[in-house]
């Protein structure tokens, strides 16, 4: 790949030398250097010269603002034109290969000097190790380096076959053990494995075999590649209000520059929309889809429609016990039910007792009910499930909850539940201890001087990143994903963040 470099050349009278060499670096390098000429009248002519790929220096380019005049004051730097030149650099895609390669290479030279000392005979140094047939995929581009790191080292013969069709490999298989027996072999990809294995097993002759398998397509995925994130949040703003999804989206776009993909991303309060857009990443063509599942049942038919055209979904957040019965190739989520679990714990261990509320800010979300539900399990008092009649009227029904009496404390399940809490109970002159899910600024300083009592940290940052990684390992993958991986979870420990754990995450922001 070529790419233009503009040189601006500085001279300094008696500090320029003929023979200087430049290199002009970025993904890849290039050389040029100086040319200085003093003229019959005095004057000094700059040049710039470029090697070529064949070793040799190019004719001299001369800028128009060229020349240092005799007369030029000393010590004052001068620039001539700038001159622009093409320096060949290696691209992202062509480094990746090349890093791949050489680690194929080198893992090829280590399989051919294990053979050689399994094969070798100390009374026998002269010896040379049987045949080693090296049995290639060409399915798999560059797949073959391994053989040629063999081949480098092996002390004996190696010969390879490359066949693309299995029928014609079997044969071939068949054949070569009927001729010559390898004492060895090295097969290159799942398909070559199998056969090879069933070809030696058909066979009176038992060589040795290394197989290779690529799970992941080492290739980098074309930048025209499509890929979907959707959440059931209306928003993708970091704000007090909704920071979990503000960060999911910003780590998103984040992890989607590294992988250098492109993601669209998307927010639904409502689910039947969330369920039209997995539909309209499918009809766009979008290798991979990622999704959250807070209905899981309305959501079902959107993402059946996705996998029957061949677009594995990953789902991340809620839903982890649904993601298998659904269809989702994996799952990425905090462990909700933990989660809840570990919150009773801990409200056991601060002797908080009686009626304890746990606010559900979405009623309809399967994985904050896990998280009452591990609340229940461990809460030595009551459990209330709770949830505002109308979304846009939760502090005056939590306030008319409070008054009605009997609650000793609140478990809300996010920041800014947690917020709606201390609200009103600020308002309503009240005392109730408040727990909470998540993170912000806010509820950490809540925590530190004591107006919340902890929070157990939701870490959307990591379900984003991850679950972007996983779309790519989803699109690169050799084997069907979905098959594969059938609806496993990564599910993340939950933790207690209490006033001496916010205290040195916010500290932490200040160190330089």
């Amino acid at each position: 790949m070529k790419a233009l470099v503009i040189l601006v050349i500085g001279a300094l009278l008696g500090a320029a030398a003929l023979g200087a060499v430049w290199a002009v670096s970025g993904v890849g390098t290039t050389e040029v250097r100086i040319t200085v000429e003093r003229l019959e009248d005095g004057r000094v002519e700059v040049g710039l010269q470029q090697l070529g790929v064949d070793g040799v220096w190019g004719e001299t380019q001369q800028p128009e603002n060229r020349f240092l005049e005799a007369d030029a004051e000393a010590g004052a730097a001068v620039v001539t034109d700038a001159i622009p030149i093409e320096v060949e650099v290696e691209t992202r895609e062509q480094r990746a290969a090349s890093v791949y390669e050489t680690y194929l290479y080198e893992t090829g030279v280590e399989i051919g000097e294990s053979y050689n000392e399994r094969f070798s005979d100390p009374e026998y140094p002269d010896l040379v190790p049987g045949l080693f047939l090296c049995v290639i995929d060409t399915n798999d581009r560059g797949v073959s380096t391994l053989c040629d790191g063999v081949e480098a080292v092996y002390r004996g013969v190696v010969q390879r076959i490359e066949i693309a069709d299995w029928d014609e490999l079997r044969a071939e298989l068949r054949a070569r053990m009927a001729v010559q027996a390898p004492i060895a072999m090295l097969t290159t990809s799942v398909p070559t494995t199998i056969l090879a294995l069933e070809v030696r097993d058909q066979s009176r002759h038992r060589p040795r075999l290394t197989y290779w398998i690529e799970l992941l397509d080492p290739h980098l995925t074309d930048r025209e590649t499509s890929f979907c994130q959707i959440s059931h949040s209306g928003t993708v703003v970091e704000n007090e209000d909704d920071l979990f999804w503000g960060l999911s989206a910003e780590i998103s776009a984040a992890a989607a520059q590294q992988l250098g993909v492109g993601i669209e991303f998307s927010a639904h309060s409502d689910v039947e929309q969330q369920a039209q857009a997995i539909r309209d990443c499918v009809a766009n063509g979008a290798a991979v889809i990622t999704t959250t599942l807070v209905e899981p049942e309305a959501l079902s038919p959107a993402i059946e429609d996705a996998l029957a055209a061949d677009v594995p979904v990953v789902s991340f957040n809620s839903g982890a016990t649904a993601a298998s019965e659904i269809g989702t190739a994996l799952h990425i989520a905090l462990d909700d039910h933990e989660a809840g679990r570990l919150a009773g714990e801990e409200f056991n261990r601060r002797e908080i007792d009686g009626l304890a509320l746990c606010v559900i800010h979405e009623p309809e979300n399967v994985g904050l009910h896990d998280r009452c539900n591990g609340f229940e399990e461990t809460y030595q008092g009551e459990v209330e499930r709770w949830s505002a009649d109308d979304p846009e009227m939760v502090r005056s029904e939590l306030a008319e909850r409070l008054s009605d009496g009997g609650v000793s404390a609140i478990l809300t399940l996010s920041v800014h539940s947690a917020w709606d809490a201390r609200v009103v109970r600020y308002r309503e002159d009240l005392d109730v201890p408040i727990a909470a899910f998540g993170f912000s600024v806010g509820l950490a300083t809540s925590v530190i001087d004591g107006s919340v009592m902890f929070t157990i940290l939701d870490h959307p940052e990591l379900q984003a990143y991850v679950s972007a990684v996983a779309s790519v390992m989803a699109e690169r993958w050799r084997l069907d994903p979905v098959a594969y991986f059938d609806g496993m979870s990564m599910l993340i420990r939950p933790q207690i963040a209490d006033a001496a754990y916010m205290q040195t995450l916010i500290d932490s922001m200040y160190e330089e």
